[in-house]
């Protein structure tokens, strides 16, 4: 009991600080592009989008660390306002004032629901207003213990409508150990090998390391997919691994590449782990950094090991700011505690240890090789497009496309770092 008026003591003065800066209040710079959480001052605990109470369920503000679910992007939502866009799920948070207010993770676009000026209230603590109702958010106890999120209050009166925030996944003391910045005429045979051999998951072309296929010039990799029939196969395309020549331990593994859109189209740059000649897959572990079937807007990555592979629930869809044809970042960091996905800086997604051996074995701790490809068809692509003609997962409208003018993917670099304290 002595704990519990101590507490309540401790929120009250807090609140009582809070109030007396009210009058300096403003909307101010917020730190958009950032991965941020949020924490409230009514709770001090982080706030939470996670779907796995419900598509439609309200935010809390209920954890007591930080995971996926408690990441947010800052988004420029233009009018001196900014968006929120769950890291978790790539939808943004809604003050609809169809329900109250009530703020949910739920959006794929921004409108005016999905607007919030961001308020300085001094001493790290900052307020939301909806653009939606001109009111305030606030993580309300009296709604009941989780302390759901809801634009509906008129003023900022204290604690309820405060919050301290901060910045998830800044870069700290990585140094880098290897790069291929494609510079020359030729790929590099120290650092590549090409696979031509591998047909999995029903895809529809034939690897090739013809010149056609894979091209450096002009600072970049070209993958290059072109229609014409070999081995069996109507398309030909290259892939590159870096297996006995680059494999890396727990570190950082990024790219900044560029891709063609058409649905069946599928470029992905990706990692399996170097013993996989002996333990087979999925148990040697793959970590996908960005895979992505053709379409213009999203990517996605994902985990696949023992008891967790195939169709994985360790996945995400991720969202960049621009369309996938434009240059973007993809990256990841793992650790022996954690896995991380990141596009232009910005942290989508983490995945802790703890939520893959909710699966099966953790396999992330040993060396992994890197792979860049780009394959036509197969079993992701027609799960998103459900094409069965004229080829499995290729729609005619990308085989028209292909037809037209072969289809690339180009990459400005590779570059990996590692931890150093």
């Amino acid at each position: 009991m002595a704990w519990e008026l101590g507490s309540v003591a401790k929120r009250w003065m807090l609140a009582l600080a809070v109030g007396s800066l009210l009058l300096g209040a403003e909307a101010v710079a917020a730190p958009v592009g950032q991965t941020i959480w949020l924490k409230a001052c009514s709770t001090q605990q982080f706030v939470s989008a996670d779907q796995n109470l419900g598509a439609t369920a309200p935010l809390v503000a209920n954890r007591a660390t930080v995971q996926g679910w408690e990441q947010f992007q800052v988004v420029d939502a233009g009018g001196g306002t900014i968006a929120l866009r769950a890291t978790g799920s790539g939808l943004y948070v809604s003050a609809d004032t169809n329900v109250g207010g009530q703020l949910t993770a739920n959006r794929p676009t921004i409108q005016d629901w999905e607007r919030f000026e961001w308020v300085e209230l001094g001493n790290g603590s900052i307020g939301l207003k909806a653009r939606s109702n001109g009111l305030y958010v606030s993580a309300d106890l009296g709604r009941n213990a989780s302390a759901p999120l809801y634009a509906s209050r008129a003023s900022i009166g204290g604690c309820w409508e405060a919050f301290t925030w901060g910045s998830v996944g800044g870069s700290g003391n990585w140094v880098q150990v290897w790069s291929d910045e494609f510079d020359g005429t030729t790929v590099n045979a120290s650092n590549w090998v090409h696979n031509t051999g591998v047909h999995v998951n029903s895809e529809q072309q034939q690897y090739s390391s013809s010149p056609g296929n894979v091209q450096v010039s002009n600072g970049t990799l070209k993958l290059i997919a072109r229609n014409e029939w070999s081995n069996g196969y109507p398309f030909t395309s290259g892939r590159l691994e870096s297996a006995g020549k680059r494999e890396f331990g727990h570190g950082r593994v990024e790219a900044r590449i560029k891709m063609p859109v058409g649905p069946g189209l599928w470029p992905a740059f990706w990692m399996l782990g170097n013993n996989i000649n002996q333990a087979g897959w999925p148990a040697c572990g793959e970590l996908d950094i960005m895979e992505n079937v053709g379409f213009g807007n999203w990517t996605s990555g994902a985990l696949h090991g023992p008891g967790y592979s195939g169709n994985t629930p360790i996945t995400g869809q991720f969202y960049p700011s621009s369309p996938v044809s434009d240059w973007h970042v993809y990256r990841t960091e793992f650790s022996t505690a954690d896995i991380k996905w990141f596009i232009d800086g910005a942290l989508v997604k983490t995945v802790t240890r703890g939520e893959v051996e909710r699966y099966g074995a953790w396999v992330y701790d040993k060396p992994f090789f890197i792979i860049l490809n780009l394959a036509v068809g197969g079993s992701y692509p027609f799960g998103m497009n459900g094409a069965s003609t004229p080829y499995y997962g290729v729609p005619q409208s990308t085989l028209d496309l292909i037809r037209q003018a072969p289809q690339q993917m180009e990459v400005d670099w590779v570059r990996v770092y590692q931890w150093q304290q």
